[in-house]
């Protein structure tokens, strides 16, 4: 997709409105991304993501648009939530809003700030289900016989609402962080006192936070300073949370199986909670021909792939941006990903693919066995590449 096609698309995302709901069936598939982010998806739509993050791991983080905190001129407060952490070093995609709790008053307004592109919604529903993340394509009139049908993410999630106000009645979503728009701020007004519960919608096993409004002009109990100091220490525990998910599958467990070689289990992600370790498990891992390597994600409701190219393969997109018929953005994605593709061996050859796995309902390992020696670099379509950024580690398999 050149770079018109970009520009092109991300516009229509920042400029429409929610599509009409009629088009809309909702399924309770989930896909969720995570620290780095569908690199297919924050690739192809979202330059800025793509530039942020290497400018990030650079310590240079590009300049944002902000707006001014604290008193404004009409008596009301404007206030700051940051959604979404990395801690890059020990890639810890840190699922939660910060600080997770905020008190303030009606009339006041959340800016809610990107920690860092990770594929993050804010979303308040009062209780209802929130919107399904992938749902079939609406516009195809029927599968091929015997094939699944085509998935695309869910425009009613990806686009914000046109109302961005909490006032207990009407839902508020802002769309996925990585199209908001870097020259607006992302803020939502709270209108109602009362106590508004909110999520992530591709995170929201984990990834949820409330909002108190109190009466205008009512005394608050903490100022920005204040909030800013609770959210570093609730990013600060969960890292050491991390840390330890990490140590806690340092080494890979083996057993012999009937034909003398051996099955290895390591870990394709960790963390059941909001520290999700986006690593392969150990890395790197070596095994001897004929061996056997099963991946168990250890991540409650994160969802991976255990992805193997050959160097005859070529990588595929995870993301195919599209139009609907009426011209508004679609982001289908590619079967050759979402699915299991190559069976459950690989030589070097050819392209392996476990599917997506790891979600509600899903199965939450995958099992393939290496008879060729060689140095095999291997990936998360959702968060890692083929060139081993990212989610990616080293199967070594030796004679």
């Amino acid at each position: 997709m050149n770079t018109t096609e970009i520009n092109r698309l991300r516009e229509a995302f920042q400029h429409s409105i929610a599509p009409s709901p009629s088009r809309i069936d909702r399924r309770s598939l989930l896909k969720t991304g995570g620290a780095l982010g569908l690199t297919g998806l924050v690739l192809s739509l979202s330059p800025r993501s793509a530039q942020f993050a290497s400018a990030y791991q650079e310590g240079t983080p590009p300049p944002m648009a902000s707006p001014v905190l604290g008193a404004q001129a009409d008596g009301t407060n404007v206030w700051k939530v940051q959604v979404g952490g990395m801690d890059m070093e020990n890639q810890l995609d840190l699922q939660g809003f910060f600080p997770g709790n905020i008190t303030i008053n009606a009339g006041d307004q959340i800016w809610f700030a990107e920690g860092m592109p990770g594929f993050h919604t804010v979303y308040f529903g009062y209780g209802a289900e929130p919107p399904a993340l992938i749902i079939p394509d609406p516009e195809q009139a029927s599968p091929v016989a015997g094939a699944p049908p085509q998935m695309i993410l869910n425009p009613e999630m990806a686009f914000p609402t046109p109302n961005q106000v909490v006032d207990g009645t009407n839902p508020v979503n802002t769309g996925v962080d990585i199209l908001w728009d870097p020259a607006t701020p992302t803020l939502v007004t709270f209108s109602t006192p009362g106590t508004y519960d909110y999520l992530c919608i591709p995170h929201q096993t984990v990834m949820t936070a409330s909002v108190t409004v109190q009466e205008a002009g009512a005394a608050l109990p903490m100022d920005q300073a204040g909030y800013d100091d609770q959210a570093q220490q609730e990013m600060a525990a969960l890292i050491e949370e991390g840390k330890a998910e990490i140590a806690k599958y340092a080494e890979a467990t083996q057993e012999t199986q009937a034909d003398g070689t051996t099955l290895w289990t390591a870990a394709a992600g960790a963390g059941p909670g909001q520290a999700r370790v986006m690593q392969f498990l150990p890395n790197p891992l070596e095994i001897k021909v004929g061996d056997s390597v099963k991946w168990i994600d250890q991540s409650t409701g994160e969802p991976h792939t255990v992805t193997f190219v050959g160097s005859d393969a070529t990588p595929p997109e995870d993301i195919m941006p599209g139009a609907f018929a009426d011209g508004s953005p679609k982001f289908a994605i590619n079967p050759m990903t979402l699915f299991p593709q190559g069976g459950n061996s690989f030589d070097g050859t050819g392209y392996m693919n476990s599917g997506y796995y790891g979600l509600p309902g899903m199965p939450t390992e995958f099992t393939a066995t290496f008879p060729t020696a060689g140095e095999f670099l291997y990936y998360c379509i959702l968060h890692g590449d083929a060139t081993g950024g990212g989610m990616a580690a080293t199967l070594r398999v030796v004679e």
